[in-house]
This record gives C-alpha cells, structure tokens and sequence, in this order.
C-alpha cells in the first residue's frame, strides 16, 4: 500500500503527493450537493462518464446523486501511451444510453483542452439532449481559457478542483495505463 505523502515511481517516471483522497472526496461531496440542488426537478437525468479516465471521480459523486439519475458510459480518445494529447478526439465506445429529450450532465477527470468535451457536446445536441452540463474533478484554467482559436468555450459547470498545468495520475487517470487505482492524485515529479 502506497502512502499519500512518499513519492512513486510509474513505469519510467516519478510522482508526488498533489491532492489527498480525502480532500477529493470532501471536494466531490460538494459537487453533488450542488448537483443534487440543480437537477432537483429533472426527471430523466442522466450521467455519461467517459472512460476510462472518469469513472472513479464519476461512481464517488453517482452514489451521492440524489433523484431518479440514470448513468451510462461513452469512450473517447485523445491520448496514445504518452503524457501529451494527440489532438484529435476519436470515439472508441459509443454511447451506451439514449440521449433524446433528457439532461445530460456529462462527466469527465480533467478537463485541459475541451477538445473532449466539445466533441461530446455536439454529439450530444445532435442526438437530441434536452440540456448538457459538464462536471470534472480537474479544470486547467491556464489552458482551457486562453484558447484564442475557440469560437465558444463550453462552460464548465461544475469543476471540483482548478489545478495548474501538471501531468496527474490517480483516482482514475494514468500514466501509460498505470496508477488509475490509486486514491489520491499524484504529480510528475521528474523534472523537478
């Protein structure tokens, strides 16, 4: 069992501690009551995780949605076995649920580009989605917002933590496939 304080090593690369579980659950618990606030009238909601990155920040804040939230699963693609995005956003898995006519709140790990999102956005309105809203446990502001060549950003409803521009593993994202099990976020330490 790997202690929240000691640096590891992942494959070819060292991380250290960056955020604690508790303070992402704390942060996740907050989230949802914001959420839950938020969707208290919808009646078919509906949250779509996309894999594989999401679905540990997504199952914590789904058992604390309250009301009649449905969840189903998507999988896009953006990064090869490296740290950096390739820059084009492939679907992998499509979407496991109908989207016609309900409140789709989206949710994803980390949220750099928005070519993700953006992508799925559209997907979404041309499938008929009521309404889309986008949660993420990480939001890189310094990189999201100053996107000259975006005509309109997406806006980031719910973001249970805006983090600077690192390299993160952890509470479902990896490293080359690696370090989604742990249950904090750790950070490339390599260069440091």
């Amino acid at each position: 069992m790997t202690s929240e304080t000691e640096t590891i090593t992942i494959r070819d690369r060292r991380f250290r501690p960056y955020l604690s579980g508790d303070a992402i659950r704390s942060a996740i618990s907050r989230l949802a009551a914001t959420i839950n606030r938020d969707y208290a009238d919808a009646e078919r909601p509906l949250l779509l995780v996309t894999l594989n990155g999401a679905f540990v920040f997504a199952g914590e804040l789904f058992r604390q949605l309250e009301g009649p939230f449905e969840v189903a699963f998507v999988k896009l693609g953006s990064y090869g076995a490296g740290m950096t995005s390739s820059g084009t956003v492939s679907v992998d898995v499509p979407m496991t649920a109908a989207v016609e006519g309900r409140d789709v709140l989206i949710a994803e790990d980390i949220v750099e580009t928005g070519r993700t999102i953006d992508r799925l956005y559209h997907m979404l309105r041309e499938r008929g989605a009521r309404s889309v809203r986008v949660a993420t446990l990480l939001l890189k502001p310094s990189v999201y917002y100053p996107q000259a060549e975006k005509a309109r950003l997406l806006p980031i409803d719910y973001a249970a933590f805006e983090t600077e521009p690192l390299f993160l593993v952890g509470y479902g994202m990896d490293y080359d496939g690696a370090g989604r099990n742990l249950g904090a976020l750790y950070a490339i330490c390599d260069n440091e």
